[in-house]
């Protein structure tokens, strides 16, 4: 496998043009793959990595594609797995090209293909297993690619065609794929100019939720060397039993046995409904009135089963892979929470009934709260920092803690100057910042322009970019690891510092506590 050229007696000569770009040419064990090269970089879209995951293949683990003769066109995107629609992140920038049964795709990004060992980092989409395409726009690699990093986008399985347990051999497909595409990595990248053994698997949400699975993911031992988890929680898995009761109503809902064969031939639109009937039925999130929002998605990992006998959070300190781990959250995860209440006075029965009963806020925990550093004493503001750290962050510093090997730990406050302040710093907020891509954003529509200002942050961008490339190709990040007792804690904002132990006072609160 490998570019072609004179050493197997194909060229580019002369170019063709595809686009606004030139084509490149690639070698893959199933054939050859055509892409653009474009100021620089060579990009190849929907590229199998497996079979489509439908007809005979529905249900059951994914298997290798066919090999094709001739030259397979990978200069337009692949569609992302069948899903409900839904309102992505500023509009449409992460949202799919499209949807459609040849799902399993992924797609290269590399500065040369001619080129030998860089670092590769493969992206994990998020969207509660439901939603989301590693082939949208707002996840393009253009930018890794730009300092020497070979960057891989891969799609999944999704809602009930991806997380519905129907027994062994059946569990967590969507996980299976996502291996299945890092074996296809191991096997291939080196002919896009990466290095095999060099592998940052990452990923934001659901995907950072799927990022810490894979440490504990047996068959995926050994296709990455280390790993980054953007506002995940190592705990968001489920048992079999809970699993089953989910499969046994959906199933209920479409008419069908609980079975693969009685599932298998269901329409995919009839699931796609039933995806989204099931998480206003079973989604873990906190009611007032008829106002809803969904914070823990039905479709999960189901642990103690084949393919994840142990979740990640119960092996942090052993057995689970010893890689270098990057992990951290934004400040105000669950601020969606707070901008559905119409007015405040929805809020005294939320603090009441719904928080206690959900997450066991009490008094003692709210005095922590008063006497943290954001000193909270307003009602709403308190909602929200309890479900973002019961959700999000008082996880995410356990498992840190609980690790045996590197782990760095961050925190991004850096909240919109035209907003008002109580939106903060949201639930995904920092994914083009990551990508040092916020004129992609800020040119997606109103909701962009606005949450960005004119004066975009470009600064504190190519801060959080330069970690992320710097962890991806040295295994860390640039500040000192998170150990007790000092437990610093990297804040990324306009002006971004070391923090000792940031967390503490509210960490403390939670202490003891069963999330």
């Amino acid at each position: 496998m490998g570019r072609l050229g004179k050493a197997d007696g194909s060229h580019f000569s002369p170019p063709r043009t595809a686009g606004s770009g030139r084509v490149s040419r690639v070698r893959t064990e199933s054939g050859v793959v055509e892409g653009i090269e474009s100021d620089g970089l060579h990009l190849f879209r929907n590229i199998p990595f497996a079979a489509p995951p439908f007809g005979r293949h529905r249900f059951r683990p994914p298997v290798p594609p066919a090999p094709w003769a001739g030259v397979r066109d990978a200069t337009r995107p692949g569609p992302g797995a069948p899903q409900p629609p839904g309102q992505g992140l500023f509009g449409s920038v992460y949202a799919p090209p499209g949807t459609g049964e040849d799902c399993l795709t992924l797609e290269v990004c590399t500065p040369d293909p001619g080129a030998a060992n860089l670092p590769v980092m493969v992206h994990i989409h998020g969207g509660a297993y439901v939603y989301g395409a590693g082939s949208a726009a707002g996840y393009r690699g253009n930018n890794f690619a730009r300092h020497g990093i070979v960057h891989v986008g891969i799609n999944y399985r999704l809602g009930i065609d991806g997380f519905l347990y129907l027994g062994e051999g059946t569990d967590n497909l969507g996980l299976r794929d996502q291996t299945a595409a890092l074996e296809w990595v191991r096997r291939n990248i080196a002919a896009f100019g990466g290095d095999p053994g060099q592998v940052t698997i990452f990923g934001q949400s659901g995907g950072a939720v799927s990022v810490l699975n894979h440490l504990a993911m047996p068959a995926s031992r050994g296709l990455f060397t280390r790993a980054i988890a953007q506002s995940g929680n190592p705990a968001a898995t489920v048992e079999p039993v809970e699993a089953m009761r989910i499969m046994r109503q959906v199933a209920r809902r479409l008419r069908v046995p609980a079975t693969v064969e009685g599932m298998r031939d269901v329409p995919i639109g009839r699931t796609v409904a039933a995806t989204e009937a099931a998480l206003a039925r079973f989604g873990r999130g906190l009611a007032v009135g008829d106002r809803r929002v969904l914070l823990l998605s039905p479709f999960r990992t189901v642990h103690g089963a084949e393919s994840l006998p142990v979740p990640a959070g119960r092996l942090a300190g052993t057995g689970a892979a010893e890689v270098p781990l990057l992990t951290g959250t934004v400040r105000n995860e669950a601020v969606d929470l707070v901008t559905m209440i119409a007015s405040t006075a929805w809020l005294a029965p939320l603090i009441r009934r719904g928080l206690r009963s959900a997450i066991g806020v009490d008094r003692t925990l709210r005095d922590a709260y008063r006497a943290g550093p954001r000193r909270i004493t307003d009602a709403s503001a308190l909602v929200e920092a309890a479900w973002s750290d019961w959700g999000f962050r008082i996880p995410t510093l356990r498992f840190a803690a609980a690790r045996s090997a590197p782990t760095w730990v961050y925190e991004f406050h850096w909240q919109s100057p035209t907003r008002p302040p109580m939106l903060g710093a949201s639930h995904g907020l920092d994914l083009c910042f990551v990508r040092d891509d916020v004129e992609l954003v800020a040119t997606a529509g109103e909701e962009g322009r606005e949450l960005l200002g004119t004066q975009q942050p470009r600064g504190l961008a190519e801060t959080m970019h330069k970690a992320w490339v710097r962890f991806a190709t040295t295994g860390d990040p640039g500040w000192p690891r998170y150990a007790t007792p000092d437990r610093a804690t990297m804040v990324f904002d306009t002006s971004s510092r070391v923090v000792p132990d940031a967390a503490g006072m509210e960490r403390r609160g939670w202490d003891k506590r069963k999330l």
